[in-house]
Parts: structure tokens; C-alpha cells; sequence
């Protein structure tokens, strides 16, 4: 679809539901940041809030191309491709999304600023297909003993407990032939060890089989208490065992995208001391 219909713009502007922006860093790993203020006002323009300045927003200063994804609470999905175009700390917009419940009686933080974007491309509603997610649950645990390990030990706390858990939130972003990054669920992903998470297609096995091996690519977890957390690495390739096709995701990188402080906690960042 090239256009956001009038009903699924309604469903942009719950705030009830998870919304991720993809951007892509200067080394050509997509950058996952969660954007709960993401809206789509117009059939083809979609806007959001700066609360934190972070990576994401200078990302796309370099390269205006993103990726974005909402989920709400009826299992129900929309993605899509845009262009950063504009970005105002005035007007109507800022007023609108500084209204919103989570921001209006806040007298500290608010949104700073708002990021417009131009739709590109656009999938319309997707049901997330449970039965097929529980399915490749089930598969990832049933083949974990038979997939090679990867011999790191990166993951630590609570990045281990987000990706054991059945229950937590997985996506994961690539880079498109067009160059614009992608974000799908994977919620069927599990833990094969420290620095490997293994993939079942039994979910968006099309979408799956686009990215090419040894790829870079991100996943972002996250948990109903939005306890949040991204890797960065590599995709590499996909498997079969037992009849069960997967894909193998090997991170090098852990990103703490949770506030007040976000940033690499493996490998650890330098602090930088501000006068």
C-alpha cells in the first residue's frame, strides 16, 4: 500500500501500543528505538516525538530513510518505509503530542521536538498469527541441543531473561534492497546461548527469507513492563533440522535503549566527560 487508510490512523494515534523506529548507523547496523508518540495524521506523513536525543535521531540526520512498526493490545500490526523530512520545535503537531496523557502533567520532560516523515511504503493491518508463533516457540527449544554454539558470552541479566522468556515482545530490522530498514515480529525467537539466538520460520518465513546471510541486522526485545534492550549483529543464513527451518542471529553488540541513560553496555562505551 502506498497510503495509511482513516482507520488505521486511528490505530496510530492509541496510546496504548508499542511503536519502534528504524534508522541506520553510520557502520550500516539498523538502530531499533522505541516511539510511543508515532502518528499518522495524513494518508501519506507520519510524525512523532523527540523525548531523548538520542542515537536514532542523529542517525537519521546522516540518512533520512526509517522503518517503523506499531503493535497494539488487539495483537494487530502495521509496518512501513518513510523518509525523514522535517523536524519543528513549534506548531500544532508539538502541541498536539505534548497534550497527549503521558506528557500533559508531566512539568519536567515533554517532547522537545517533532520528526516528520513522507510514507513510502506501507503493509496495512497485520494479525499477528499466534498459533504459528507458539508453534515455532515450541520448535526453537525442541532443536536447541542439535544448533552449533556460538562460543561467546555477551548477553547479561536482564538481556538473558528477554530473550528465555515466551512471553517477551522480539522484532527484528534489516536493510532492504532499496536501502530503507525493515522491522518485523519474531516473537517465536529464542535463546540458543549468550551470543546466538535461533529464528523458526514458522512465522514470516517470506519476510525471513529476504535477508541475506551474514547481513547486518538488529533485534529489539521488550517486555509488558517495557523493559527494553537492542542487539546488533549478524544474520547468518538460515538452517534446517529435523524439517524445522530457522535462521541464526549472532550479536556482537548489546544497547541499553531504556532512559535515563542509554548506550552500548557490550562492548561498553567510553564516558566522555562534559564541561
Amino acid at each position: 500500500m502506498s497510503f495509511i487508510t482513516h482507520e488505521d490512523r486511528e490505530k496510530f494515534a492509541v496510546s496504548g501500543k508499542v511503536g519502534l523506529i528504524a534508522s541506520i548507523s553510520p557502520e550500516g547496523y539498523p538502530h531499533i528505538a522505541f516511539i510511543n508518540t508515532i502518528q499518522a495524521l495524513k494518508e501519506d506523513e507520519i510524525i512523532w516525538g523527540e523525548f531523548i536525543h538520542g542515537k536514532s535521531k542523529m542517525y537519521l540526520q546522516n540518512n533520512p530513510k526509517a522503518g517503523f512498526l506499531i503493535l497494539n493490545t488487539e495483537k494487530e500490526w502495521r509496518n512501513g518505509k518513510a523518509v525523514e523530512t522535517n523536524i519543528k520545535d513549534t506548531g500544532p503537531e508539538y502541541e498536539l503530542l505534548n497534550s497527549a496523557p503521558i506528557f500533559r502533567y508531566n512539568t519536567y520532560f515533554g517532547i522537545g521536538k517533532v520528526h516528520y516523515m513522507k510514507l513510502k511504503a506501507y503493509s496495512g493491518k497485520q494479525k499477528l498469527p499466534m498459533g504459528k508463533i507458539l508453534k515455532g516457540a515450541l520448535q526453537g527449544r525442541f532443536i536447541k541441543s542439535r544448533v552449533k554454539s556460538s562460543k561467546k558470552e555477551i548477553a547479561k541479566g536482564f538481556t538473558v531473561k528477554l530473550m528465555k522468556a515466551i512471553d517477551s515482545l522480539k522484532f527484528i530490522s534489516f536493510v532492504d534492497e532499496d536501502g530503507f530498514p525493515v522491522i518485523i515480529p519474531i516473537i517465536q525467537a529464542t535463546m540458543k546461548d549468550r551470543g546466538r539466538m535461533i529464528i523458526p520460520l514458522s512465522a514470516y518465513q517470506e519476510e525471513l527469507e529476504k535477508i541475506k546471510p551474514d547481513s547486518k541486522v538488529a533485534v529489539y526485545l521488550a517486555n509488558l513492563d517495557l523493559t527494553t534492550v537492542m542487539l546488533q549483529g549478524t544474520f547468518k543464513g538460515i538452517k534446517k533440522s529435523f524439517d524445522f527451518r530457522y535462521g541464526i542471529f549472532d550479536f556482537e553488540k548489546v544497547y541499553n535503549s531504556m532512559p535515563p541513560i542509554t548506550g552500548y553496555v557490550y562492548p561498553e562505551e567510553e564516558l566522555k566527560v562534559v564541561h
